[in-house]
């Protein structure tokens, strides 16, 4: 897993990583805690970061991370 960028807000942050060399994958963060994390593999480094962009100024909800999230276990706390 290669890492691309880290965006933060005052308490929300993005990762963008790319993944096996093949699709983006960003993972967002509230308070410290995973959200969730939303494959990218059909979509550029700008639409991904706009992503991100949208998730630190608050433009992105929960629900629609959690919806977009393949890796359900992520929420097993």
């Amino acid at each position: 897993m290669a890492f691309y960028n880290d965006f933060q807000s005052e308490n929300r942050r993005a990762v963008i990583n790319l993944i096996d060399s093949e699709f983006l994958q960003c993972t967002f963060y509230e308070d410290e805690s995973i959200v969730g994390a939303i494959e990218y593999p059909d979509k550029s480094y700008l639409y991904v970061r706009d992503a991100a962009e949208n998730w630190i100024n608050n433009v992105m909800t929960i629900e629609t991370v959690k919806n977009y999230t393949k890796q359900l276990d992520l929420f097993s706390k």
